[in-house]
């Protein structure tokens, strides 16, 4: 129970900056406009700023293992499709929505909420291994999709085109731009200048408290619906069973404990925005994926120290 209070004391700021974004869009104080804005500038620069002064001194840090991409993605897909089978056998859900359901149990809020709590619990000497996982989740998380919703419908979609696009969707991405400039500038043994630290160091110091009160403004969007037993079952899956699944994977594949804490507290975050964005895409599931929004962030700030103090994690 001590450790427990002390990873929730030390998470808790990260999340009542969540929380002071959404109580300040609540009354008015700032606008719907305004938190999209902020999330923009978090995503677009302050956050890949922060990867790149991460990065920029990667080469002083061991190699990371690459069974870490092992560990989380084929918890992934282990979890997906469980979801899949589970929204077909209780939920009576057609293709489409099984899709987006099971999307829902496994991809993460890694950019908005992912980055600056792996930062702050864990420390610089995770980014090797999260860097993994940043640069590989959008691209395989949308390329899953994609060609599962083909399928169900009864086409056959091109999976060079699919994967092509991922691919350069990926490449453009400006997170995984931050992460791949400050390891070739980590690699080539260059100085900063002063003026140039500082003004980075600015700029990521920034990154934290702008990314999560924006989380927050987003969240006053979304509203508690009707679809409770599919939300519910969504956030059992998504805050319960893929952690549990990582952490079995990680033994399996033997990470060390680093590679295993930063695997899993990523496995242990809420249901990313992006899953709204699909459900919106495909016109399917909005009602179900915004609460399971809602509902899963605000109790990852308890599960998520909970679940890590168990595994001896944090």
């Amino acid at each position: 129970m001590e450790l427990f209070l002390t990873n929730f004391l030390a998470a808790l700021p990260l999340f009542a900056l969540i929380a002071i974004g959404y109580l300040a869009a609540t009354v008015k104080l700032v606008t719907p406009a305004i938190g999209q804005a902020l999330s923009k500038f978090a995503f677009n620069i302050a956050l890949p700023i922060l990867l790149f002064r991460l990065m920029s001194d990667i080469t002083h840090l061991p190699p990371p293992d690459w069974n870490i991409a092992l560990a989380f993605f084929g918890s992934c897909f282990l979890v997906f499709a469980i979801g899949r089978f589970l929204g077909h056998r209780f939920l009576n859900l057609n293709s489409d929505e099984r899709t987006i359901f099971g999307m829902a149990t496994v991809f993460s809020n890694n950019v908005q909420l992912g980055i600056p709590v792996a930062v702050a619990l864990l420390g610089q000497e995770a980014m090797p291994s999260i860097a993994i996982i940043f640069s590989l989740n959008g691209f395989l998380m949308w390329t899953l999709v994609t060609i599962a919703i083909e399928l169900g419908r009864a086409k056959s979609p091109s999976i060079v085109t699919t994967v092509t696009k991922g691919t350069l969707q990926t490449i453009r991405n400006p997170i995984v731009i931050g992460i791949i400039l400050g390891f070739f500038w980590s690699i080539s043994n260059l100085s900063m200048p002063a003026p140039m630290a500082k003004t980075i160091g600015m700029m990521a110091d920034a990154a934290a408290p702008v990314a999560l009160f924006a989380v927050g403004v987003g969240l006053t969007q979304y509203r508690i619906t009707a679809n409770l037993s599919t939300t519910l079952l969504i956030t059992f899956l998504k805050l319960g069973l893929q952690p549990l699944v990582v952490y079995g994977l990680c033994r399996i594949f033997n990470l060390g404990h680093e590679a295993m804490q930063a695997t899993c507290l990523l496995a242990c975050l809420p249901v990313g925005v992006n899953v709204y964005i699909m459900a919106q895409e495909f016109k399917v599931m909005q009602g179900a994926t915004a609460n399971s929004l809602l509902v899963t962030t605000a109790l990852a700030a308890v599960t998520m120290p909970l679940i890590m103090s168990c595994f001896g994690l944090l």
